[in-house]
C-alpha cells in the first residue's frame, strides 16, 4: 500500500510539474512619433576655444526665430560662468540648419539627425567630433505638445483651459 501511494503521489507531482500556463501575449508598443520640422526645444554641448565648456539651450521658433542662451565656462568656480542670451534668425533647407545670430556676429550650420537632434558642422561641412570622438549635437526636448481643446483649436499644454462664462446663470437663480 505504501508502494502504490508513492507512485501514485510521484505521478501527480508529475502531471502538475508539466503542466505549462500560457502568458498572454503583452499588448503592441506604440511607435515613437518624432514631429516633423525643426521647431522646438534644444539642449547641449557645443566647442569652445577659450573655455572649459559651453553648454546651449536654444528654443526655434514657428517664425524662424532662434533664442539662443550659452553657458560659458571659464574657469572652475561658479562666478567664473558667464551666461549670454543671444537671438536671431535660422533657415531650414534639407537636413541642414543655418543659424544667424547677433545680427550676423554668429553663425551656426547642423545637420538633423534620424531622431531630431542637431549635429554641428564643420566649414567644410562635416560633422565636428571632438578628440574622444564625440560629436557637438543639439538634442531635441519635447515639451508643451499641441492637443485639441474643446473648441477644437489647437493649444500648448500650458495655455489656460477655456471655461464658459456661468455667473449668469448661477446669477438667475
Amino acid at each position: 500500500m505504501k508502494i502504490s501511494s508513492w507512485i501514485l503521489l510521484l505521478g501527480l507531482f508529475v502531471l502538475l510539474g508539466c503542466s505549462k500556463e500560457e502568458q498572454a501575449p503583452l499588448p503592441p508598443l506604440k511607435k515613437i512619433e518624432v514631429p516633423e520640422g525643426v521647431v522646438g526645444f534644444y539642449s547641449g554641448r557645443l566647442p569652445c576655444d577659450n573655455c572649459k565648456g559651453k553648454v546651449v539651450k536654444a528654443e526655434l521658433k514657428e517664425d524662424s526665430s532662434v533664442v539662443f542662451i550659452q553657458n560659458i565656462v571659464r574657469g572652475s568656480t561658479p562666478d567664473s560662468v558667464e551666461t549670454d542670451t543671444l537671438s536671431g534668425r535660422f533657415t531650414f533647407d534639407g537636413d541642414k540648419l543655418s543659424m544667424e545670430l547677433s545680427e550676423g556676429k554668429v553663425r551656426y550650420r547642423f545637420q538633423q539627425g534620424s531622431y531630431g537632434s542637431l549635429a554641428l558642422l564643420t566649414g567644410a561641412g562635416t560633422v565636428y567630433k571632438d578628440q574622444d570622438g564625440f560629436k557637438a549635437e543639439l538634442i531635441r526636448i519635447y515639451i508643451n505638445p499641441l492637443r485639441k481643446t474643446a473648441d477644437t483649436a489647437l493649444t500648448k499644454e500650458t495655455d489656460t483651459p477655456k471655461v464658459a462664462d456661468t455667473s449668469r446663470v448661477q446669477g438667475e437663480n
